[in-house]
This record gives C-alpha cells, sequence and structure tokens, in this order.
C-alpha cells in the first residue's frame, strides 16, 4: 500500500501509546519462526526492523522482503506467516498499544496505520540502530524513570523513522518531479492529465500524485492551477488580450469557467483584478 508519511506522523503524533515489549532476536539460518495464524493471530501492533539477513514476512497474505534497512508495520490480531531465512537474521521487534477509544472517535481517518500492515524503507542507519538498543535496554529497566526513557525512545525512534523514510522517498523521487515540474511548466496551455503526467514518467497516476504531493506539497493539479492563475495574472496585468483570450492561452478552452476559477483562487475576479492594475 502507498503510505502517506504525513497522515502516518501525524496519526502518531496524536495517538496515546503504551510500549508493551521491545524485544531483540537473531534467528539461525532455517530456524522455524512462531507464526500467527488461525486462532493465534498477532496480539500486539507492532514495528519490526530488520537490522541483518533477509526474510520474507507475510501479514494477511501480502509479502513484505525484509533486509537491513526494511521496516515493517503489523496490526492486532492479524495473520503473521514467516519463511524459512537460508542465514541468519537480526530484528528488533517493537509492541505497542494505542488508546483504542481514541482511535474509535477518529472514525473519519482515510486510512488507520495502527490496525494495518505496511513496510516503510528508511534505509541502513546506525543512529536508528542504537536508539533500538538503547530502547531495549530501557524496556526490561524497572521503574518509573525506565518507563518515561522507554516513551521518549520509542517516540524518538518513530521521528527518525519517518524522517529517514521521506527523505529517502525525496531523493530517489525528486528527479522526476523536478522533471514533472518543468514539464507542467511548458505545457499548462494545454489539457494535461495526471495520469498523462504519470505515464510520462513510467507510473501510475496514484503513485504519482503521491510523490508529488510529498515533494511540492501541493497535488499536480494544485500545482498545474496554481501555475496558469499566476501566468493568467501577469497576462492581465502586461497584455490587451480580453478574457475569453487569455483564458485559452492558459488551458481553459470556457471564459465563465476560467473567470470562476481565478476568483475562487484570488478572491477577484480577472476583471476586478485587471481594473486595479490599470
Amino acid at each position: 500500500m502507498i503510505v502517506d508519511l504525513n497522515e502516518l506522523a501525524g496519526q502518531f503524533a496524536r495517538a496515546l501509546l503504551t510500549v508493551d515489549a521491545v524485544y531483540h532476536t537473531i534467528r539461525h539460518p532455517n530456524e522455524p519462526f512462531y507464526e500467527h495464524t488461525g486462532d493465534r493471530l498477532t496480539p500486539k501492533a507492532g514495528f519490526l526492523f530488520a537490522i541483518r539477513g533477509h526474510t520474507t514476512f507475510a501479514f494477511n497474505g501480502t509479502s513484505y522482503e525484509m533486509s537491513p534497512g526494511t521496516v515493517v508495520h503489523g496490526g492486532k490480531q492479524m495473520e503473521l506467516r514467516i519463511a524459512p531465512s537460508a542465514d541468519e537474521f537480526e530484528f528488533f521487534l517493537i509492541h505497542y498499544t494505542p488508546n483504542y477509544k481514541q482511535l474509535a472517535a477518529e472514525a473519519e481517518l482515510p486510512t488507520d496505520y495502527m490496525q494495518t500492515h505496511f513496510a516503510l524503507e528508511p534505509g541502513e542507519h546506525p543512529k536508528l540502530i542504537e536508539r533500538l538498543r538503547q530502547l531495549h535496554q530501557a524496556s526490561r529497566t524497572p521503574g518509573n524513570l525506565a518507563a518515561i526513557r522507554t516513551k521518549e525512545l520509542f517516540h524518538g525512534i518513530l521521528h527518525e523513522l519517518f524522517a529517514y523514510s521521506r527523505n529517502r522517498l525525496h531523493s530517489e523521487s525528486g528527479s522526476s518531479i523536478e522533471q514533472a515540474i518543468a514539464y507542467i511548466q511548458d505545457h499548462f496551455m494545454e489539457p494535461l492529465t495526471v495520469g498523462e503526467m504519470a505515464a510520462r514518467y513510467g507510473m501510475e497516476a496514484k503513485p504519482f500524485a503521491y510523490l508529488f504531493t510529498k515533494f511540492v506539497g501541493i497535488s499536480p493539479i494544485d500545482y498545474l492551477i496554481h501555475h496558469r492563475m499566476k501566468r493568467a495574472e501577469e497576462l492581465l496585468t502586461t497584455s490587451r488580450c480580453t478574457i475569453g483570450e487569455i483564458a485559452v492561452s492558459v488551458g481553459y478552452g470556457d471564459a465563465h469557467y476560467f473567470s470562476r476559477l481565478y476568483k475562487k483562487h484570488t478572491g477577484l475576479s480577472p476583471t476586478e483584478f485587471r481594473s486595479l492594475t490599470r
């Protein structure tokens, strides 16, 4: 699934969370894993951080290839199957419990990430691994101060996980999105669609729109409209073209639709804006 990192971070920022347990495990080659199937589904939501080795985890039938730098999340009461590994597999597992009453109050969430499965690719970072080791130690230390330290470390790990994942996503997708921005600026007067733009860069419309929004801050269509409105503003200020001619020059065949859209985005109709600049 496509993970909206901004929404994901927001949900964890708002949530009341309890860290239940932290495990540091090394599985030997072909050593069987304890699987959660049938009436023994996963008891807690959790994050699994791959540190060394390779294997495959499958949540509710969806497989995730686990290798260093990969993190997978699974929700409570899910089926989990784990493939045998030909080499040692080292990982940290953090079990946590969200406040389910609070989640119920946010029933309008587009995706409740705490109750689903997904993967993130933050890459390998020694700082993150060291924080995981500190969390593991703090979680096993009795006392209230250690409990506070455990919460602090868990939220710090989440921050780094989401930030590293976002930065990696931006670096890998940045070139294509920068090209898409340049294409919009050169072809804004044409009837562009998200599907057409995505196809130019070998992507489907939904992943392209997601990456564009994460990189730029607004959707491709909103960026296109914004650029058209800025170009229309220039023409209204510097040319004697009619409103209809300006509408066509920025990609709108219907002058009335263009006027409504211009007023929606600027607060003034094209005619009102032009009268203020003359």
